[in-house]
């Protein structure tokens, strides 16, 4: 059965992934210091409900203040290397806690989770889907993170590397819309 984590907010970095039954299943809060501290300029950290109602941490990423660094991701307590497979796309790739490498792409203006090893029965590992709801005036925008039987295994990878995906990706879409609207000066 595909597992379903709807996000409480539009902001992977500030929210709950919750469970069908509406429980907080994860949780991501981001803090963004004022002054860079270790040379970073935000954190954030990822937590998981254990079966006792106890929470976990289950992944960390350091947002570097030098915009030429790259973020560094913690899983557990392994330090996980996103590395960006793309020329001008955003697709990134990680070994996660089964040895095995995946990749998160962007098809369709989804991100997807494929794994890059033959044998593996899903075409894809995580898919991340956003609707809306309710008529014009009280139209809800959902986001909901769906995990097949396949990936239930490597879920705090999944997660976790999907907080960092999705705000990269936002962040590189922005900055391409602010590109759009104000080009450069004309000679």
């Amino acid at each position: 059965m595909t597992t379903r984590l709807i996000l409480s907010t539009r902001d992977p970095l500030q929210t709950d992934f919750l469970t069908v039954g509406n429980k907080a299943l994860y949780t991501s809060e981001t803090v963004n210091y004022p002054q860079p501290q270790h040379g970073n300029k935000a954190l954030t950290t990822v937590t998981r409900k254990d079966s006792v109602g106890g929470t976990l941490q289950v992944g960390i990423i350091e947002w570097p203040a030098n915009p030429e660094e790259r973020p560094r991701v913690f899983i557990g307590t392994r330090s996980v290397k996103l590395t960006k497979t793309g020329l001008y796309t955003s697709p990134e790739m990680f070994r996660a806690c089964d040895g095995r490498e995946y990749e998160w792409q962007i098809n369709n203006y989804r991100a997807q989770l494929v794994p890059l090893h033959q044998g593996h029965s899903a075409a894809y590992v995580a898919t991340f889907l956003q609707s809306s709801t309710g008529s014009f005036i009280t139209r809800r925008k959902l986001a909901s993170l769906f995990i097949p039987p396949e990936g239930v295994q490597i879920l705090d990878d999944i997660v976790v590397t999907f907080v960092y995906f999705e705000s990269q990706w936002r962040d590189r879409e922005r900055f391409k819309a602010r590109s759009w609207d104000h080009p450069g000066p004309v000679m």
